[in-house]
């Protein structure tokens, strides 16, 4: 840079600091005034030069890279046409009632517009995953992460084989062979994990029933397609157990002696005559009014309640919401993640009685628990599970065939014959059914 530029950049440098001007002021005026053609247009014609001038500063590039991705990324959600995708039409969209304002239908469309731009963002992120995926797996047979997941999507969804060897042709799916051999693997893995999760003997099965209807391709008179129900059970580890209540497992015995289908009790049977029940229920902690002026917690929580109802569903009393807090905890259980472990389906009826204790001698054997006295239990990897409860989950239809069973078996020798150690649980929905039929 010669004498004289440096001269004259100093000379209009302070003309600007006089005017109270930036460099960068100047040029937003200049961009922005509608007087200063001549320089306006010198600096539209060589805003590639300053650009890259910019780009090349070191405390600038930065920004300039971020601002032309920018540019790029808005630019290719406002042109790009989902129609391609099988997105939003965003033409054909606009509401059609007369009622609607302008205002209202501008904003509904940019909505859509703004739905659809991040719809095709994540298409063209998909497109490109998959892209990738063919060519790794092309170049290296392991690299199939994608395609497993595919080849078992498939498999789950009975989708022709014909149709799989395409899709694994074409590098999207894991061969036919690969399938079955990941879904034979996998099964082995979760029995295995079964067998060691039951055999702790500190954990329940909750288990329902669930239809398939499998239809004949070409349905005849005799071949109209079958409709099986069948039954699937998962297993559900127990929480908190520990060395001062693991004893509280081993209670068969105790709650046999004491149960009233008993034909022979040791000590009397558990009271459960509803009204003496009813009697301990109203004396308890929760139900104790402990001071006269104020309630009880059970009538603490009913009182909130129905100040929620008020608060939640009439307008008029909205304006109190952020009054309302929470109730008050009584014994509150803390909040745990369970992982739980699909068992294997198993082709029985539930809503039977006899298919519940299939039910039961299926998810036993596959857990690997059992009686000695059994025929089928296997002395050197099978427990004995003869002194311990087993927490069942199911609904009210499953607890009604269960007790009809052990009403039956009552006289029966081996704690397993007579299903002692079924301690059923029946789940909150119902409960509240349970409780909504009683009232």
């Amino acid at each position: 840079m010669d004498t004289s530029l440096a001269d004259r950049l100093d000379n209009v440098l302070a003309c600007m600091e006089e005017n109270f001007l930036t460099p960068a002021d100047f040029i937003n005026h200049i961009l922005g005034s509608t007087e200063h053609e001549s320089a306006r247009n010198s600096l539209t014609t060589k805003a590639v030069r300053i650009c890259a001038a910019l780009y090349r500063e070191e405390h600038a590039h930065s920004h300039v890279t971020q601002w032309a991705i920018t540019i790029v990324r808005d630019m290719l959600r406002t042109e790009r046409d989902l129609g391609e995708f099988g997105g939003d039409d965003i033409g054909g969209m606009m509401r059609e009632e007369d009622d609607v304002n302008e205002e209202a239908d501008d904003e509904q469309s940019g909505k859509r517009q703004r739905r659809a731009a991040e719809r095709n963002a994540a298409l063209l992120v998909i497109r490109t995953v998959v892209m990738i995926s063919i060519c790794l797996q092309t170049s290296n047979s392991q690299c199939n992460l994608l395609q497993g997941w595919l080849g078992f999507f498939m498999r789950s969804a009975c989708v022709p084989e014909k149709v799989v060897e395409v899709f694994a042709h074409a590098g999207l799916s894991i061969s036919l062979t690969s399938i079955h051999n990941a879904v034979s693997s996998i099964s082995r893995e979760i029995s295995s994990k079964i067998k060691r999760e039951v055999r702790t003997l500190q954990a329940g099965f909750a288990y329902d029933n669930f239809d398939i209807q499998f239809k004949a391709a070409q349905p005849t008179l005799e071949h109209r397609g079958s409709f099986v129900s069948a039954t699937s059970a998962t297993v559900i580890p127990l929480y908190g157990i520990n060395d001062d209540n693991v004893d509280a497992l081993r209670s068969s015995a105790q709650l046999w002696d004491r149960d009233s289908h008993n034909p022979s009790p040791s000590v009397l049977p558990v009271m459960t005559e509803w009204r003496s029940f009813l009697q301990l229920h109203k004396n308890d902690a929760y139900s104790r009014q402990t001071h006269p002026v104020r309630l009880s917690p059970r009538q603490e929580a009913f009182s909130w309640h129905v100040r929620a109802i008020l608060v939640n569903q009439v307008k008029e009393f909205k304006h109190f919401k952020k009054e309302l807090d929470e109730p008050d905890t009584v014994k509150r259980i803390p909040v745990h993640k369970t992982n739980q472990i699909p068992c294997r389906a198993m082709d029985i009826k539930q809503s039977t009685t006899d298919g519940n204790v299939e039910v039961l001698d299926n998810l036993f054997r596959q857990g690997g628990i059992g009686d000695p006295r059994d025929s089928g239990f296997d002395v050197e990897h099978d427990v004995d599970m003869s002194e311990h409860i087993m927490l069942i989950h199911g609904d009210l239809l499953t607890k009604e065939r269960l007790d009809t069973v052990r009403n039956s078996r009552c006289i029966e020798h081996t704690p397993k014959n007579r299903f002692q150690y079924v301690i059923f649980l029946p789940g909150l929905f119902h409960y509240k059914m349970a409780c909504a039929d009683a009232i």
